[in-house]
């Protein structure tokens, strides 16, 4: 949301000190807990041959674990070696050699902290085996390994593990054998094309590999080849029936040839569906049932059978919806695990069980059919959630909420919603043009109807496998907003809303109609300070225009496709991009409704007596990607890239103050903060209103895990350095801050920094102390990285 006139906060002293303190109080306590290391004078060795003879614990005492080392290991990394074996020192704080907190901890009582982690000779001999097998499943199969242990003080070891890695193995060739004739011919050329181990074609059923022989990337390619098995019928697939064989070639001893063979089996039905569904009560109660076959439900003589709780209170229809399969058609595992993903995202219901037998045992493939058993259970129809939150913007805040929730409204798995949420947040006078402290407020009431299918006019494409899950959303909110130099007295919303997944990671979403009444209104305070400060009364004009009331309709398409994990976000890719057109429906009620001929981009407003309704008709598109790469075990890097324009095309050519892009803060790009970047290098001191209509951005971030399940989290270290800026578009009324191609270059804000991640699995905090490189505001570069700007966000920032 759009603040008004700001100029830079200073920076926050108490939390900068906060940070140096807590930082400097890290290192002093695992220094406290650093045990210094004494040479002693001799240092007995013990080999791998004569480990084994060594006499028993009791005789020579226990032998305390306090280094690990790996010495000839250039292909396979130490924190991949440090995962295989079981022979390890005790946990040490952030890493630090010989800072071992919990093992001070237990020796202060037994009932805390860690053990300590002495030698096991069988553990070592065991960990050589580890290790081998490891090797041997990337393609080192002439690895050997030996082991040091050397007391370099008495009671403490050093273990080092002698490897030898020798030449890898590599796959020359692979070629399958057993594939069925498939019906449809484009079946096997889509499994090859998409292989990641084949490559080029020898000829049908034959190609070059010359790859190193991996372990994992053979069993990736069984996995595929027996789903693919799935979806076309031949159910009975297992493990067992892709066998994999080697040939090694006697000329060239490191080169191999691979053959893959498979046993199809035959191809299966679906048999018999039968669906049961239980009241969250489980006490005895009446049971209806029904009993469906032939055309269009089933194929002869297969039936759709259903037993559902009355208590359940859920339509028999609703179910029968959501199956994807005909029970008598070729089975296909995809849309069957698809069925069970449709109910299970209902929202109203849990799936329990389900399976290809009753019970919990193998399907039986005797017959040439495989029944299918469904069994659900509905979640309690009415819930009341609060939740309390803080946040970081301008300042420093607070809010809660509180809403009620009725997952099945009239039997179909409708849901409606019903909330209100409140916030405060405290801006200090710095960041107020007015130049006094200010509390903002806002408050927020919201509705939201959804049923599991769609709605007209795309009501054709329900029960559809291409779009899965689909849903049909009609939202409504009411808002006041109390702001810095401004307030949002009324922003009323109401949108329709499609949704529909096309696999696990893809989504698409279409807001068929979402208008909004936008009436805001400036303090007399800022009109003056406007009026005293700007002397362009263009400028003027423009700036006080966002204030007057305003009316807009947007239809926007997105297509989002997650492929990483919403959480830890380490590994795959995020897209996300999205079109939109504004203003269409007021354009059609100020030309058809109204009939005006002189058109003026406004309409009458909704209250009597107050100003007409501006409205701006636009187009307008993003693209959002992201990608994590692992660098190793511990590291990630991430990256992303962000580009968005919008243009108005008809009688207005500003675009509405809430459709514009902004730039900076904890989210964006840090060391800048939120709605002060830009346009170009514009101060926000010489034209106090940002946002733009073209916006650029680049981020980059290495993250780090230094320290594993300390006080039960995984602390990482984080580098990062963002890049953008957002700018005027072409038909701005202004020259000054537009995109121009000879000079946006020069006109990227750029801030980078360093950060800590508290990552506790389900949830992640971030910490950022964010630097300007430099300050587009005042054209000169910050040579001495100032630090500007403390950030604090929960998750990852992209």
């Amino acid at each position: 949301m759009y603040n008004g006139i700001q100029s830079k906060p200073s920076s926050t002293s108490l939390f900068r000190s906060t940070g140096v303190f807590c930082f400097l109080a890290a290192i002093l306590v695992s220094l406290l807990f650093l045990i210094p290391s004494v040479q002693a004078s001799s240092l007995p060795e013990i080999s791998a041959d004569n480990f084994p003879v060594l006499a028993e614990a009791s005789e020579v005492g226990d032998l305390l674990i306090r280094r690990v080392r790996f010495n000839g290991n250039s292909d396979v990394s130490n924190g991949v070696l440090e995962t295989v074996v079981r022979t390890r020192t005790n946990r040490e704080i952030f890493s630090i050699p010989g800072a071992t907190l919990w093992l001070t901890l237990h020796r202060i009582s037994s009932s805390i902290g860690e053990a300590p982690r002495y030698l096991d000779r069988e553990v070592l001999a065991r960990d050589i085996e580890r290790i081998k097998a490891y090797y041997n499943s990337v393609g080192f199969f002439d690895i050997a390994v030996d082991t040091t242990v050397t007391e370099y003080r008495p009671g403490r070891v050093r273990v080092t593990f002698e490897i030898d890695e020798g030449e890898p193995y590599i796959i020359r060739s692979v070629a399958y054998s057993g594939f069925p004739d498939f019906e449809d011919d484009r079946v096997l050329s889509r499994f090859y094309s998409r292989s990641r181990i084949a490559r080029n074609e020898v000829n049908d059923t034959t190609f070059t590999v010359n790859r190193q022989y991996d372990v994992n990337m053979i069993s990736k390619e069984r996995t595929r080849i027996i789903e693919m098995m799935h979806r076309n019928g031949y159910a009975s697939v297992q493990r067992d029936s892709v066998r994999t064989f080697i040939k090694q070639d006697q000329e060239n001893p490191h080169e191999m040839d691979m053959l893959i063979r498979v046993r199809p089996g035959h191809i299966y039905k679906f048999g018999d569906l039968r669906i049961t569904v239980n009241a969250p009560d489980a006490s005895e109660g009446d049971v209806l049932a029904d009993t469906l076959s032939g055309e269009p439900y089933t194929i002869e003589p297969f039936r759709l059978i259903q037993k559902r709780d009355k208590a359940a209170r859920i339509r028999s229809n609703m179910l029968r919806n959501r199956v994807l399969f005909t029970p008598g058609e070729q089975f296909n595992q995809d849309i069957f695990m698809s069925t069970v993903n449709q109910f299970q995202n209902l929202d109203m219901l849990s799936v329990t069980q389900f399976s290809l037998t009753e019970g919990s045992g193998l399907p039986d493939y005797s017959k040439d059919y495989l029944p299918v058993f469904i069994q659900m259970q509905t979640l309690p129809r009415h819930q009341l959630r609060s939740d309390l939150f803080g946040m970081q913007r301008l300042g420093f805040g607070a809010g809660a909420g509180v809403s009620y929730v009725n997952n099945n409204l009239f039997r179909g798995a409708e849901r409606l919603e019903l909330g209100v949420r409140g916030s405060f947040e405290y801006v200090r006078g710095s960041t107020s043009i007015l130049g006094s402290s200010e509390v903002l407020r806002n408050l927020e009431a919201s509705m939201n109807y959804s049923f599991p299918k769609f709605w007209f006019p795309f009501s054709a494409f329900n029960n559809n496998p291409d779009f899965l899950n689909p849903r049909t959303t009609f939202r409504f909110s009411i808002a006041q907003i109390n702001q810095i130099n401004f307030d949002v007295r009324a922003n009323v919303r109401f949108g329709l809303r499609y949704q529909a997944d096309h696999g696990s990671t893809t989504r698409s979403t279409l807001d068929l109609l979402e208008v909004e009444w936008f009436d805001a209104t400036a303090s007399s305070e800022f009109i003056q300070t406007i009026r005293e400060n700007v002397a362009d009364s263009l400028q003027v004009d423009r700036i006080l225009e966002d204030f007057r009331p305003q009316f807009n309709s947007v239809l926007r398409y997105t297509f989002r496709n997650n492929a990483t994990h919403v959480v830890r976000r380490d590994e795959g890719f995020f897209l996300e991009t999205s079109v939109e057109l504004g203003g269409t429906l007021p354009y059609l009620t100020e030309r058809f409704i109204i009939g005006r001929d002189d058109l003026q981009s406004s309409i009458p407003s909704f209250v009597p007596g107050r100003q007409d309704l501006r409205y701006s008709q636009f187009l307008k598109t993003s693209f959002d990607y992201r990608s994590y790469h692992p660098l190793s075990t511990n590291t990630i890097f991430a990256w992303r890239g962000f580009a968005g324009f919008a243009y108005p095309y008809g009688l207005n050519p500003e675009i509405p103050l809430n459709q514009r892009f902004f730039a900076g803060g904890a989210n964006d790009i840090r060391g800048f903060d939120p709605l002060t970047l830009g346009p170009a290098d514009v101060s926000p001191t010489e034209i106090p209103l940002n946002g733009g209509d073209i916006k650029l951005a680049g981020f980059l971030e290495l993250r780090h895990m230094f320290s594993r399940n300390f006080i039960n989290t995984n602390w990482v270290v984080a580098l990062f350095t963002d890049v953008g800026n957002v700018w005027y578009g072409p038909r701005s009324r202004f020259d000054e801050g537009k995109f121009f191609f000879n000079q946006f270059y020069d006109q990227l804000a750029v801030g980078s920094g360093i950060g800590l991640r508290l990552d506790w699995e389900f949830v992640i905090l971030r910490i950022d102390l964010a630097y300007q490189i430099n300050d587009l505001g005042n054209n000169t570069a910050n040579a001495n990285w100032r630090p500007d700007r403390l950030h604090f966000g929960i998750g990852h920032s992209f």
